[in-house]
């Protein structure tokens, strides 16, 4: 073998070296962005992911929140209705004839009164429905039932929307319209929205 075939066999080896390592250099660069592109696809799908997760979240708190406001907007409309149906129902009760209204009164009294010496307090708005001739006759009718019939009509004016207050021994029995229909109200108010919005 002369120099000159060993220069070429050097060159030609030193040719074949660099082509294998342009190649593996190439191969390398393309596995490396090949990996890049799939490491980029799944970032981009993480973020997507995230993203998509973060947007159902806040859409179902926002529904979640919507869905709050809207029961409790319907909730206070409902409580309205009531309170509108209690507050018709009392404005009928101290709209009734004076019959109708004293018939009602009576009931209460009598439904009351301990011994029948008890004070009856009042309205300023019922002192021309509710007189003492009016508890004049409930004591003629309490001694025919036994009782004392001994009932006075206060001159004191409660500040009371209709009914009566009696009083006792220090002990008042509070039978104001307002107190009845509240506590008529808190015994059948859930009955009622039931029954208004089922």
């Amino acid at each position: 073998m002369s120099i000159k075939d060993i220069k070429e066999k050097i060159i030609s080896d030193a040719k074949n070296k660099a082509n294998k390592i342009i190649e593996d250099a190439n191969n390398k660069a393309k596995e490396i962005r090949e990996k890049a592109k799939k490491e980029s696809e799944d970032i981009k799908l993480k973020i997507l992911n995230r993203i998509n997760q973060e947007i159902l979240l806040k859409k179902g708190k926002i529904i979640t929140e919507a869905n709050l406001a809207a029961r409790k907007t319907i909730l206070s409309t409902k409580q309205d209705i009531v309170e509108k149906t209690f507050n018709k129902a009392l404005d009928k009760i101290i709209k009734l004839d004076d019959k109708q209204y004293l018939n009602f009164i009576k009931k209460i009294i009598l439904n009351n009164i301990e011994k029948g010496d008890e004070t009856i307090f009042i309205s300023s708005l019922d002192k021309d429905r509710v007189t003492k001739n009016f508890i004049k006759e409930i004591n003629d009718e309490l001694q025919t039932n036994g009782k004392q019939g001994k009932l006075k009509l206060s001159s004191t004016y409660l500040d009371i929307k209709g009914g009566v207050v009696i009083s006792s021994d220090n002990i008042r029995k509070n039978s104001s319209l307002e107190i009845m229909f509240k506590n008529v109200r808190e015994e059948l108010g859930i009955k009622i929205t039931q029954y208004l919005f089922e």
